[in-house]
């Protein structure tokens, strides 16, 4: 008799970077080719923010600008925060053709961006605005992780200065010549510009970032299942399957794409079988676990607990005011930690806040906390409550009256 197959190995799920295979987004991208012919057109420039949760996708989508943008006839160049207040750090980031030799003589360099140009080494030093508006091609800068703005140690004390004078600078688009930055991070982004000057946005240029719509979603896992696990026939049936536990998450995906259901296919030369799926279904659930512990991994059983029963009768992607959420903590915290601890849950993206709400934006990691932390007498109710969000999508129902949560808010669905 044969024996079943072992669920592939997990490996660990990338948390960022370019998809392989991109679909969907088309809003987004249609705004930001926009933005890319009103500031060639102005001569001028802007900034374009994508926030959202970890997982969601936002390093691909800032690829895709890139991508664009060079179509376009633009330079793009990725930059750290430090090319913001540094003329060194940028100019390593748009890649030097030749070696500067600073010996109180003017001396040419030649940047792709810049072409030829002079810099007098016996005046003052090059500052990164002067750099940025010297330029003869309209140029494109990608900053990923840009919720690290916010950190106090991100700019030296002095250089805050000079920080928030360069994103004023592009945002307002007063360079004389076309500069963008595309910056992607978690989702206390947006406030991290708002002390560096950058308050305002275009209409369409801050993106907060869900899930995948149902067609992109099923592109996506149609091209990992034919182009790299080398399905035969109709993978319908797969799909169905695997969607039913990623709802348009990328990072979920993957979990259960690469390597999963690409290495069981590869195993049995493209054939799909239904002991294969489950093999893939399996895996793709401990990647997804083991996901989110990474994301936790720093916190205490009563930390995760805590969070498990302020959301345990909250369906899937509804929201509770912020106010009972810290409420909530502070009664097993104490009200000075209780904010830390929320501050700490945001900044890992375990939390995402819109307006005065707050919401477990991750697909499924709600139902693993819930699961696994809630107290055990309240887990399958729960459960019951998730999954009937996971399923309908329909508004959440009022939580029962507890001491954690006394007047909860309204709800709204965060994940499309």
């Amino acid at each position: 008799m044969r024996k079943s197959r072992a669920p592939a190995p997990v490996t660990a799920a990338f948390d960022r970077g370019p998809a392989k295979y991109f679909h969907g987004r088309k809003d987004h991208l249609r705004v930001f080719n926009a933005l890319v012919t009103r500031a060639a057109e102005a001569q001028a420039g802007t900034t374009f923010l994508i926030q959202g949760a970890p997982g969601a996708g936002k390093t691909a989508l800032l690829t895709e600008c890139a991508r664009l943008a060079q179509k376009r006839g633009w330079e793009t160049a990725e930059i750290s925060s430090a090319a913001l207040w540094d003329p060194d750090a940028l100019l390593q980031s748009l890649t030097l053709r030749s070696t500067l030799t600073l010996d109180g003589v003017s001396v040419r360099v030649g940047v792709p961006w810049l072409g030829e140009a002079e810099i007098s080494a016996d005046r003052s030093p090059e500052t990164v605005e002067t750099l940025l508006r010297v330029g003869k091609k309209p140029l494109l800068l990608t900053l990923d992780e840009a919720q690290r703005l916010g950190e106090s140690n991100e700019f030296p004390a002095n250089r805050i200065g000079t920080a928030r004078q360069v994103l004023t600078a592009i945002h307002n688009g007063t360079l004389t010549r076309p500069v963008i930055l595309v910056a992607a991070g978690l989702g206390t982004t947006k406030d991290a510009f708002r002390p560096l000057g950058v308050s305002r946005w275009s209409w369409g240029a801050f993106v907060e970032l869900g899930a995948l719509d149902k067609a992109a979603e099923g592109a996506v896992l149609h091209d990992w299942l034919t182009k790299d696990g080398g399905a035969i026939g109709d993978p319908t049936e797969w799909i169905a399957a695997i969607a039913q536990e990623t709802h348009g998450w990328p990072q979920h995906i993957l979990a259960y794409t690469d390597p999963p259901a690409v290495t069981e296919l590869q195993a049995r030369n493209g054939v799909m079988t239904s002991r294969g799926l489950t093999a893939v279904l399996e895996a793709g659930r401990a990647a997804r676990a083991a996901y989110y512990e990474g994301r936790v991994d720093d916190w205490g059983v009563k930390r995760r607990r805590a969070f498990a029963e302020v959301f345990m009768d909250v369906p899937f992607g509804g929201c509770l005011d912020m106010d009972d959420v810290i409420a909530s903590l502070a009664r097993s915290f104490g009200s000075k930690r209780a904010k830390k601890i929320f501050k700490s849950a945001r900044n890992k993206g375990v939390l995402y806040r819109h307006g005065g709400e707050v919401a477990i934006p991750i697909p499924s990691m709600q139902d693993w906390l819930v699961s696994k932390y809630a107290r055990t007498q309240n887990r399958d109710v729960a459960s019951r409550l998730i999954a009937e969000g996971h399923e309908k999508r329909a508004p959440a129902l009022p939580p029962k009256p507890s001491r954690d949560v006394q007047e909860p808010g309204s709800r709204r669905d965060f994940g499309r």
